[in-house]
């Protein structure tokens, strides 16, 4: 990379001044705090929607229930305002927002949104009746904030209400008594829904509909997936069928992430594949009653292997 920019600069290609430019870049004379902003001003928003909360609880007594919830009614009023004013018309292709604190005021506002729901349920005794169904209709929220602005970190937000949504209604909470009744289905259930979010992203990106919100999809979905899995085979009944299952489908999507060269993904797979093969391995080994003084040596080799095979293949991933 070092005499890119020169030999660029050399044929004429960029000017003196971006070859300067690039050169600060290079040498780390100008560094990039995008990311870093962005982190604080996702905190900034929590801390402002918790101190709000916060300050609403301390105070109530002087400003009044009703107050509370007609000022955050406002403020969501007003957010909705700049949204609308900014915002452009749905479009199934990516849309992009020239003002630049935009997605935060989108965060926020639906935020503000779940906080005045909550709210009213609270006071006005809902929370018994609407129980199994507050997470499904945060989800729903966020999820349609998420389309309709084209938001990725709504899109998460609303996948990770609707997995509580689910893991309400498969393990009911009965929050007077501060009871939480676990049951087998949970696993399988997590397995499902990681199942069910990649069918979606699937048909949606060969309709190309928001296309760009394919890795948020898959990322939930693979981890749903996997992690119910695993813990099925741990915790739960049936055990070898799940290793079985997971091992099996572990090794399908290893094989289509590495053609498409998605090494996150790749990852995920490769690593569900090792745990699924290693305790079926074991499980074998046992039940035929081989001396196991050997098997110390196969995590040693096996990681060091699957390391210097990672190592050895990073070209394949390099312009990923």
């Amino acid at each position: 990379m070092e005499n890119i920019y020169k030999e660029l600069f050399q044929r004429n290609l960029i000017s003196d001044r971006q070859h300067r430019f690039l050169e600060a870049i290079r040498t780390n004379q100008i560094v990039s705090i995008y990311s870093e902003l962005r982190l604080v001003l996702y905190l900034g928003i929590m801390l402002f929607t918790g101190g709000v909360g916060y300050f609403a609880w301390q105070n109530m007594g002087e400003i009044g229930h009703l107050t509370c919830m007609i000022l955050l009614a406002a403020a969501i009023g007003v957010g909705f305002y700049f949204i609308g004013k900014f915002a452009k018309p749905y479009s199934n292709t990516q849309v992009t927002i020239p003002l630049v604190y935009f997605d935060y005021l989108l965060i926020l506002v639906s935020l503000l949104i779940i906080s005045l729901f909550a709210y009213v349920q609270v006071y006005f005794d809902l929370v018994e009746l609407l129980i199994n169904w507050t997470s499904f209709i945060s989800a729903g929220i966020l999820l349609f904030m998420a389309y309709r602005y084209d938001n990725s970190a709504l899109l998460a937000m609303g996948i990770a209400a609707l997995a509580a949504a689910v893991g309400i209604s498969i393990t009911p909470v009965d929050w007077t008594k501060g009871d939480w009744q676990i049951t087998p289905d949970l696993y399988l259930t997590s397995m499902l829904l990681g199942a069910l979010l990649l069918v979606v992203e699937h048909i949606t990106y060969q309709k190309e509909i928001k296309k760009h919100f394919r890795f948020t999809y898959q990322n939930f979905g693979l981890l749903l997936f996997y992690v119910g899995g695993l813990a099925s085979i741990f915790d739960g009944n049936n055990e070898w069928l799940y290793a079985v299952l997971l091992l099996v489908v572990a090794g399908i999507l290893t094989y289509y992430t590495w053609e498409k060269k998605e090494f996150l993904f790749f990852l995920y797979s490769n690593l569900a594949a090792y745990i699924a093969f290693t305790y079926l391995f074991f499980r074998m080994i046992e039940f035929i009653g081989v001396d196991m003084i050997f098997l110390i040596y196969y995590f040693p080799l096996t990681c060091i292997g699957y390391v210097v095979f990672l190592i050895s293949k990073k070209s394949h991933f390099a312009h990923d």
